[in-house]
C-alpha cells in the first residue's frame, strides 16, 4: 500500500491523510545572487488541517490495486487505522519520510533532501566545466558581430534598391 501512496505523491505532488493532515511538496524557485544562480530546493511539508478523504486517491488506489471503490477504501482506512488509534508511533511513508504520533501532536520528519539533484551554479565554474568543442571563443563572437553588420548592410542596400528599381 504505502509503494502506490508513494506513486501517488510523486504523481500529483500531494496526499491527503484523514485525521492526519496534507503532505505537500513545496517548491522554491531558482534566482541569481550576487553573480551566483542558486539552485531550486524542493521539499515536503506536512499541512496539519482535517481532511476528508479523497475520492481521486480512493479511485487511484482501486485502479493501481484492481479492486473496487469501497475495498479500495477499507483498505485504505485500515491502513491509516494503527497509526491514528496510536497502535503505532510512526508511518514510514516510503524513502521520503516518516509521520510521527505522540498523542494528538503529529510531526512529519522528511528524508526527502533536494540538494542531492540540484546544486548552485556560478558562471566561470560553469564555463570550466564545458568540453573545449563546446567553448567559443573570442574571436568567434567577434566573427560573428563582423557577419551579422554584413550581412544587415546588404540586406538593408537590397531593399533600398529594390525600392528605387520599380
Amino acid at each position: 500500500m504505502i509503494n502506490i501512496l508513494v506513486q501517488y505523491f510523486i504523481k500529483y505532488g500531494h496526499i491527503s491523510l484523514p485525521e492526519i493532515g496534507t503532505l505537500k511538496l513545496s517548491k522554491n524557485e531558482a534566482f541569481w545572487d550576487e553573480g551566483k544562480l542558486i539552485a531550486p530546493n524542493e521539499y515536503i511539508v506536512l499541512e496539519h488541517k482535517n481532511v476528508e478523504k479523497n475520492s481521486q486517491l480512493i479511485h487511484y488506489l482501486s485502479a493501481e490495486l484492481d479492486i473496487s471503490f469501497d475495498e479500495a477504501n477499507n483498505q485504505y482506512a485500515q491502513f491509516l487505522q494503527p497509526i491514528l488509534s496510536q497502535q503505532v508511533a510512526s508511518l514510514n511513508f516510503g524513502n521520503l519520510g516518516t509521520i510521527y504520533k505522540n498523542g494528538s501532536k503529529i510531526t512529519w520528519n522528511s528524508l526527502y533532501k533536494s540538494d542531492a539533484f540540484y546544486k548552485n551554479l556560478t558562471p566561470s565554474i560553469f564555463e570550466e566545466s564545458l568540453p573545449n568543442k563546446h567553448k567559443v571563443s573570442s574571436n568567434t563572437n567577434k566573427n560573428m558581430i563582423i557577419w551579422t553588420i554584413i550581412i544587415s548592410a546588404i540586406s538593408i542596400l537590397l531593399i533600398i534598391y529594390k525600392n528605387f528599381s520599380q
